[in-house]
């Protein structure tokens, strides 16, 4: 029997695409988690020139047949992983795999965050209910059924308990429906991000199920959309309840550090959407503090 290789510090499994090009996915995750003291082992679902958004004629190699060759190997040479932490998924056969790889590595206590990668907030109806996105519906759900976070965006979580979609600003009483549905596949907690509330103001939604409690935590607002922050968000996120938080503080401290980079990236109007955020300069100072703004509220 392989002896199980001990972890000096965390260490999580990133199923994620990777990009050359368009700051997302694993070029977020890997540097997040490494900055906040957490080794990353990627385990990659696909390999792009740039990420899809406002590009045209990018390269895309699908690594489905690579995936259950890597989990085999790693569980032949006894890695244990603390978290199991996925994103977007390129096919119903890419979530089978994961599926029961997450279930294996949650047997033996890893940390499982489902990020339901789906679409964005400004899918068209045609977009919404494509056959794509149907035939991973249920897949998704799946994931969902058997993780301890989930991080979808109200998009996301329309699909997944079948509300239906609208770009106007949310109640809590709303957000706290969708919550509700959502905790009810299966995750202990549940965090809705880029949800814009009736203060007009954007939030992430969490509910905790340790407490029983819903809160809102605010994101700031500016008036122009910002590719790749959901990524980084629930990379915060997973790098701090590893670290020992609860659910609303990680969900505190991401949404600042989301905020951060925001505003970082402000600063520079020649950035284009499709780049991405810049986060960089913010890794090295913000996971250093021991204070941060309290951002969220109890609803």
């Amino acid at each position: 029997m392989t002896e199980e290789i001990a972890n000096i510090i965390p260490k999580v499994c990133a199923v994620h695409d990777i990009s050359g090009f368009g700051k997302v996915s694993l070029t977020e995750v890997i540097p997040i988690l490494s900055a906040m003291g957490v080794e990353v082992c990627p385990l990659p679902t696909a390999v792009l020139s740039t990420h899809t958004f406002e590009f045209e004629n990018y390269t895309f190699c699908d690594l489905t047949g690579e995936m259950q060759k890597i989990i085999d190997h790693w569980e032949k040479i006894g890695l244990k992983f603390d978290a199991v932490y996925s994103g977007y998924m390129g096919s119903a056969e890419q979530i089978r795999i994961l599926k029961g790889f997450m279930q294996k590595a949650g047997q033996n206590g890893a940390l499982l965050v489902v990020d339901p990668v789906m679409g964005d907030n400004i899918l068209s109806s045609r977009d919404f209910y494509s056959e794509k996105v149907l035939g991973m519906l249920g897949g998704m759900k799946e994931l969902c059924s058997i993780a301890d976070i989930i991080t979808p965006n109200v998009t996301e979580a329309c699909l997944l308990t079948g509300e239906k979609y609208s770009s106007r600003p949310v109640s809590n009483s709303k957000i706290k429906r969708y919550l509700k549905k959502l905790a009810a596949l299966g995750a202990k907690y549940v965090v809705i991000t880029s949800v814009m509330d009736s203060e007009n103001s954007m939030c992430v939604a969490v509910y905790d199920g340790d407490t029983g409690k819903y809160y809102k935590v605010n994101c700031g607002f500016v008036n122009r959309p910002f590719h790749g922050t959901g990524d980084i968000y629930t990379s915060v996120l997973t790098g701090a309840m590893l670290k020992g938080l609860s659910i609303i503080e990680a969900a505190n401290l991401a949404a600042g550090f989301v905020y951060k980079a925001i505003q970082l990236t402000i600063r520079h109007p020649e950035i284009r959407v499709r780049e991405g955020v810049l986060f960089e300069p913010a890794l090295s100072t913000y996971f250093s503090r021991d204070d941060y703004d309290k951002r969220y509220v109890e609803i």
